[in-house]
C-alpha cells in the first residue's frame, strides 16, 4: 500500500491519479490532517507531536511506503524512520543540474525547509548554487479562500518576474503546480515536487 499524509484535501486527486499513472495496481490510501499546516504558520514551527502521531497511526497499517506531501513538514519527515518528503527527489535533480535555481514559495511555512533541502545536497555535491526567492506569499490568500485561478495567476505572474535571472524555477508547494499551465511561453524550466516525487517512490515500492 502507498500511502500519502496530506496537509490539504485538495491534493488527494492529484497525487492519487499520479500513482495510477506509474502503477495500475498498487493500493492507495490518503490520510490528511489540515490542522498540521495551520499550526505551522500560525506558530513558525511545525506541530511534531501531532505528526509523529500520524505517521505512527499510519505506519500501524504497514504502508509500503508513507509519504509526506507537505514541504512545511518535510525536516520533520526526515527526523522520523520509514516516512519520506515529496520534494526529496527533485531538490537532489535540480541541485544537480542547475546553479541559479528559483525557489517559488506560497506558505510562509515552507521557505526554510526547501531552502535547506537544496543547500543540503549542494553541501553533498560540494557545488555552490544561488537561490533565488520568490515570494508568493500573497498568493496564499486565495488558496485558503479556495480561489485556485486566483491563487495559480497570481503565482505565474511573480515567475514572469524573474524569467532572465535564473535558470530553473522550483515551485516549493505541490499546490502551486497548477501555475505551470499558464507559463507555457516561458523559456526555462518549471519542477514541481508531485510528479517527480511520485514517479521516484512508486519505482522503489
Amino acid at each position: 500500500m502507498f500511502a500519502f499524509l496530506h496537509t490539504t484535501k485538495v491534493l488527494k486527486e492529484r497525487f492519487e491519479n499520479l500513482v495510477r499513472k506509474f502503477n495500475a495496481d498498487i493500493p492507495i490510501q490518503h490520510f490528511v490532517n489540515e490542522d498540521l499546516l495551520s499550526y505551522a504558520l500560525d506558530k513558525g514551527e511545525v506541530d511534531m507531536i501531532t505528526f509523529k502521531k500520524e505517521v505512527t497511526d499510519i505506519q500501524r497499517l504497514q504502508p509500503t511506503i508513507l509519504v509526506c506531501t507537505c514541504s512545511t513538514y518535510g525536516e520533520a519527515a526526515d527526523s522520523l524512520q520509514g516516512v519520506f518528503r515529496i520534494d526529496m527527489p527533485i531538490a537532489k535533480y535540480l541541485v544537480e543540474n542547475y546553479t541559479k535555481i528559483a525557489l517559488v514559495y506560497a506558505a510562509t511555512s515552507t521557505k526554510e525547509v526547501s531552502e535547506n533541502i537544496l543547500e543540503k545536497f549542494a553541501v553533498s555535491l560540494n557545488k555552490n548554487i544561488q537561490i533565488q526567492l520568490v515570494d508568493c506569499v500573497a498568493s496564499w490568500e486565495y488558496f485558503k479562500e479556495g480561489n485556485t485561478q486566483a491563487y495559480e495567476e497570481s503565482i505565474a505572474k511573480e515567475i514572469l518576474k524573474i524569467e532572465n535571472d535564473v535558470e530553473v524555477v522550483f515551485l516549493a508547494q505541490a499546490s502551486m503546480e497548477g501555475a505551470i499551465k499558464l507559463l507555457q511561453t516561458f523559456s526555462k524550466k518549471i519542477y514541481s515536487s508531485p510528479e517527480f516525487g511520485v514517479e521516484y517512490y512508486v519505482k522503489r515500492c
